[in-house]
């Protein structure tokens, strides 16, 4: 028989690792949102390390290196308007020269065929020497003309005219016949001036009194400049720069500067890919643009005499570049902003003598352009810092699952401790000292505790936890289902066998007892000699437990049933047990010392149960129950009922039923 007080020493022991060890075992495996492996928290400081570490450093250095490109840009753009005003400077000192020479010859002074040999000789000088001059013009009062222009880079003049291919030079001469008609004569040189093709005269209606430079020559004094107009022959648009003769102030000598020229100068000195450079004319009109297309819309607005607007749509920085050139605070470098993109724009004016006096000369940049290789950098830093934190990342996993590996091995052994597992385990070896103290520790509680559970109901104790009773001297009222079992004539067996081979019947009659209690959700509260005490619905919670204690005492006669045939077949005794069921309320529990609990229930619902199980005898039966057991049962077994019955201490009489079978 199994002594009570060693039943309660079990009890202490797991009550004491529970607070060393299984608790904190118990814990650490809930879901709260801060817990979870060492390995993670690990590798966690450390990235966090290496972050706090790397960024700053990274940022430091982008930071760095962004400043310096934005210095670059500005330097790259004060350079470019150097650039710029020095090509404008160079490209219209010729042809202020130019014009300024041809003002002052004799050869000039009368409209051809008067010296024209020396004229066509200088005007082809003229055009060799200055390539990109697209006109030197001299217009006479009697309506004679003479211009020269270079045909080098100029396919459009070259397709108009049709010129020899030799050709490099065009010279147009036009004069009154002795008819007094003004005829057109052309003539085509090369670079050595020799003459390549003289074209036939044809009558001419063009009038060098009638255009703009003429006009404004005669009406101003000095050096003019026109506003950008179509030229009649070739549509091209151009400003020009006039004077008047110093012998005779009613010839006048012009320059033609096409903008189509300026144009693809600005977009060959761009200072990134997507930079963009405008020239605004003194009213604040635009006249030049560096993009090609944009150009073709300017020349077309100015043919048709269509506002921007068009353009504003075609150029998203165009709209705020034009309100500051008409607000006059289009002044040095400023940063504007179109969409998601920045710009460094730079505002030059035009302040020395030249076609393009009083204009303003406008390059813009996204810094995008001049920062794409320190984000490139940048981008290189954080996959290096990525890098730098996998690797910490992939060590901190490694040697946390160095240091983790033990302490998971002694959390899976603790977890096992507290299901009262006590098969064999690996044993846990650790350089670190605190580890292998505490799997010396568990090591020892596991044996200490392995050793009482030898003599003590595991599964009592495995319900009692998880039902939160664990220390507690508490007890309650509620409705239980309690089945008492005692083997017949047990003392007369116990007298005619060896107390050896009643020891190990009964080992294998109660390991056949509680395997059946505990797979029906019983516990079995105490060991009474041969007589087993169990319940239902208590420590654990069973909505279902007067049927799961039928069902138990069904089985358990069915197992003996079999046990007993094996016993006759080896000559061994028998065991024949009677079993007593009763539901209702008692009082359930831990109850005792403060150092020396036990877990049971008490009232009449255990006496009835109790005495049942001793009616069993009179009646010749197995299984009896109680009218409340059959009530709890809903119909769900077949019950014989045997009338009342008188129950040693109890007033009232007991309906008494036999259980006989599982209704099919």
């Amino acid at each position: 028989m199994y002594c009570l007080a060693e039943r309660h020493l079990l009890l202490l022991s797991w009550r004491y690792l529970a607070k060393i060890v299984v608790l904190p075992a118990m814990k650490s495996t809930s879901h709260t949102p801060w817990t979870r492996p060492l390995r993670v928290h690990l590798g966690l400081i450390i990235v966090l390390l290496l972050i706090g570490v790397s960024a700053p450093l990274i940022w430091l250095g982008f930071d760095r290196a962004r400043q310096a490109a934005l210095t670059a840009i500005d330097e790259q753009m004060a350079s470019l308007s150097e650039r710029i005003v020095d090509h404008y400077r160079v490209l219209f000192s010729d042809k202020l020269a130019f014009v300024g020479l041809v003002s002052v010859l004799d050869s000039f002074q009368k409209p051809p065929p008067d010296q024209l040999d020396e004229k066509v000789e200088f005007l082809a000088e003229a055009a060799i020497l200055a390539p990109d001059l697209d006109g030197l013009l001299v217009g006479y009062p009697d309506g004679s003309f003479l211009r020269a222009f270079s045909l080098h880079n100029d396919d459009q003049s070259r397709r108009f005219l049709n010129a020899p291919s030799a050709a490099t030079i065009a010279l147009q001469i036009i004069a009154p016949d002795t008819g007094g008609r003004q005829m057109s004569t052309w003539r085509f040189l090369d670079d050595n001036r020799r003459i390549v093709e003289i074209r036939d005269p044809v009558p001419e209606d063009y009038d060098p009194r009638l255009r703009p430079w003429y006009k404004a020559a005669i009406a101003g004094d000095g050096n003019v400049v026109t506003q950008a107009y179509a030229m009649p022959l070739m549509g091209a648009k151009v400003k020009t720069l006039a004077r008047r003769h110093a012998s005779d102030p009613r010839v006048v000598v012009a320059a033609n500067i096409r903008l189509d020229t300026i144009a693809r100068f600005l977009d060959g000195e761009r200072i990134s890919p997507r930079s963009t450079a405008y020239v605004f004319d003194t009213d604040g009109s635009l006249i030049i643009h560096s993009d090609a297309g944009m150009m073709n819309v300017i020349l077309s607005n100015m043919e048709k005499g269509t506002n921007s607007k068009d353009l504003e749509s075609r150029d998203p920085l165009l709209p705020m570049v034009m309100r500051l050139i008409g607000s006059g605070m289009a002044k040095g470098a400023t940063t504007l902003h179109s969409g998601a993109e920045t710009y460094v724009t730079l505002f030059v004016p035009v302040d020395f003598t030249s076609v393009l006096k009083g204009s303003t000369i406008v390059v813009a940049a996204p810094q995008s352009d001049f920062t794409t290789e320190t984000n490139s950098l940048m981008r290189q830093g954080l996959a290096t810092a990525l890098a730098v934190l996998a690797i910490g990342l992939a060590i901190a996993i490694i040697v946390s699952r160095m240091i983790g590996a033990s302490l998971t091995k002694l959390t899976s052994q603790a977890l096992r401790l507290r299901d009262l597992d006590f098969g064999p385990v690996e044993p846990v070896r650790s350089r670190i000292t605190e580890i292998g103290s505490l799997a010396a520790a568990l090591a020892s509680a596991r044996a200490a505790i392995g050793t009482f559970g030898l003599y003590v109901p595991k599964e009592l104790v495995r319900r009692i936890v998880q039902s939160g009773l664990r220390g507690e001297r508490s007890a309650a009222r509620q409705v239980v289902t309690v089945m008492f079992t005692d083997i017949r004539d047990f003392t007369t067996l116990s007298e005619h066998n060896e107390p050896e081979t009643v020891v190990a019947l009964l080992s294998d009659y109660f390991d056949l007892m509680n395997r059946g209690v505990r797979e029906s959700r019983g516990t079995i509260v105490q060991f009474l000699g041969d007589s087993v005490y169990a319940m239902w619905n208590a420590p654990v919670a069973n909505e279902d437990h007067a049927a799961d204690a039928c069902r138990c005492a069904l089985r358990l006669k069915a197992d003996l049933d079999a046990f007993n045939a094996s016993q006759r077949e080896t000559g061994a005794p028998e065991f024949v047990t009677r079993f007593g069921l009763h539901t209702g309320p008692a009082v359930v529990g831990n109850v005792g010392a403060e150092d020396r609990l036990q877990y049971t229930g008490m009232g009449d619902t255990v006496n009835v149960a109790s005495r049942l199980e001793g009616l069993s005898k009179q009646f010749g039966t197995y299984i009896l129950t109680s009218q409340q057991t059959v009530d709890a049962c809903a119909g769900r077994f077949v019950f014989r009922p045997l009338g009342p019955c008188a129950v040693k201490g109890r007033k009232e009489t007991l309906e008494v039923f036999e259980l006989v079978d599982v209704v099919d």
